[in-house]
């Protein structure tokens, strides 16, 4: 009895085994045989893809001025200089597109561009002496104010200090402009300081002060294109102080942006000088913004195009337009074409 018992159990283990086998062979077999399907390929992260080396805008005569950065979006935005046409691209695509169109409210010329943290976009109407401010939350920008200027003068560039007060400079006029809004939302421009007065060497009839951007709680910098002297202004006092750029110049200077303790200038070549090639001058500066020290000139392959706006992406490239605005200036056709915006790379 015993025996027969073993051998019953015996018979038991071979079969599970067998099952085992036989339903593996199955699945094996389904498999097989059933239709193949299409292949997945893993999704990719837009962080990953690379960022355009080159954005390109529409149109041979666009000759793009100023340039904002909204980080909230990754948009950026470009008015013309030749009928005041803003352009809007991503960082992400190559493609610029027309955003708002020329002649809109008026709008013919446009210079200098930032945009705040609550999406309202500045702009500068140079010769125009306006400046004009909209909302980029809409779809092709809904105006919110038209302020003027000084006659006769040009309002040039413009930052928005970390509470919310902008500075504009006049290139035409020794003024700098402070642009509030008081709570009930009106919009003031006020002729805030005379640079004449304050000690800055103006000379009429030329590119006096051009980019300017607010550093900190307490301090601006602006640039002074034909001089090329760097100038450091107290926003609770109103004193200008030169900058010691220990014998260096930025003649040509338009656009200031600050990152990481370093300014980076724009310097196209709008006053002629033989052998001074377009770029982008980066310069170190101490603590208290009164010393400055000249590092390196960025240009990327093929050079600038009398470089004008820029800005800084959070993806740590540098924005910086061709604007070919010496040719404009002279009435001159563009000397490349298409109108183009370059893509560096700071973080290398």
């Amino acid at each position: 009895m015993n025996r027969a018992i073993r051998l019953i159990r015996l018979a038991d283990s071979l079969r599970s085994p067998m099952r085992l086998l036989t339903s593996a062979l199955a699945v094996v077999t389904a498999l097989a045989l059933a239709p193949a399907s299409p292949s997945v390929s893993p999704s990719v992260s837009p962080s990953a893809t690379p960022l355009p080396e080159h954005y390109v805008l529409p149109g041979d005569r666009a000759f793009p001025t100023g340039m904002a950065y909204d980080p909230r979006s990754g948009h950026f935005y470009v008015g013309s200089a030749e009928n005041g046409t803003f352009y809007r691209g991503h960082v992400r695509k190559p493609t610029v597109r027309v955003w708002s169109p020329d002649g809109q409210d008026g709008r013919s010329f446009t210079s200098g561009m930032t945009v705040d943290s609550e999406g309202r976009l500045y702009a500068g109407g140079g010769g125009t002496g306006t400046l004009r401010i909209y909302d980029t939350d809409t779809a092709s920008g809904a105006p919110l104010a038209t302020l003027h200027g000084a006659e006769g003068g040009f309002v040039n560039e413009v930052t928005v200090a970390a509470d919310g007060t902008a500075y504009v400079t006049d290139s035409f006029k020794p003024v700098v402009y402070r642009l509030t809004e008081d709570d009930a939302g009106q919009w003031k421009l006020e002729h805030w300081l005379d640079a004449d007065a304050s000690g800055v060497d103006w000379v009429e009839g030329q590119h006096n002060l051009n980019g300017i951007v607010a550093i900190g709680s307490r301090h601006l910098l602006t640039v002074q294109s034909n001089t090329g002297k760097l100038w450091r202004i107290d926003r609770l006092t109103g004193t200008i102080t030169e900058v010691d750029l220990d014998g260096h110049t930025l003649r040509n200077g338009d656009a200031l942006v600050w990152r990481e303790d370093r300014l980076y200038v724009t310097q196209g070549n709008l006053y002629a000088d033989p052998g001074a090639e377009p770029q982008v001058a980066v310069i170190e500066m101490n603590d208290d913004l009164t010393r400055g020290r000249f590092l390196t000139g960025l240009v990327p392959p093929g050079g600038f195009r009398h470089p004008s706006a820029a800005a800084v992406t959070e993806q740590g490239r540098l924005l910086v337009v061709n604007s070919q605005y010496n040719r404009w200036a002279a009435d001159l056709p563009p000397e490349s074409l298409p109108f183009t915006i370059s893509s560096l790379p700071l973080d290398e």
